[in-house]
């Protein structure tokens, strides 16, 4: 069964914000070069065009990440499936599974990834080390508790299909 994330913000408009800012800049300095150097004119106009023609495929790309975001309950196997990867649990390796209010600092360390929909951090919930994959900066989520001693952050659509998953074994 797959469950979605609770997500938070549209990277779309975020890196759609980004664009604009870079065809801001790009067109800026292009008014600023350009001024008397007309030989010029036709080759940076093509770099432009392809350095913009670049930027928008990679801020598309990036704004499709957050999207692959998901946690899938096979059996005895939860997997949470994030952007460059995935995260299998069994659940014999899970002590405790709890219903959580929680939110996020708003900074990030190296190593975190933080943008709208997807958030991937570590971080001390309830005395414990905590890794967060979620879709939102805030809200209702599960966490849960592994026998080595650390947590499992997770803010699904419906929390219930995963209180119960622990419960069948």
């Amino acid at each position: 069964m797959r469950i979605p994330p609770r997500r938070d913000g549209n990277p779309r408009r975020y890196f759609l914000g980004l664009f604009l800012l870079a065809l801001l800049v790009t067109g800026g300095s292009l008014a600023l070069l350009l001024p008397g150097r007309g030989e010029y004119l036709l080759p940076l106009l093509g770099l432009l065009l392809a350095d913009l023609l670049f930027l928008l495929g990679l801020f598309l790309w990036l704004a499709r990440l957050p999207e692959e975001l998901g946690y899938e309950l096979q059996g005895p196997w939860l997997t949470v499936r994030f952007p460059f990867g995935q995260r299998r649990v069994h659940r014999q390796e899970v002590v405790e599974v709890r219903p959580l209010a929680y939110a996020l600092p708003g900074w990030t360390r190296r190593g975190e990834v933080a943008m709208p929909g997807y958030h991937r951090r570590r971080l001390r919930l309830e005395g414990l080390p905590v890794e967060a994959l979620v879709g939102a900066r805030r809200g209702e989520g599960v966490l849960l508790v592994l026998k080595e001693g650390k947590g499992l952050l997770l803010n699904p659509v419906d929390p219930r299909p995963f209180l119960a998953w622990k419960e069948e074994g």
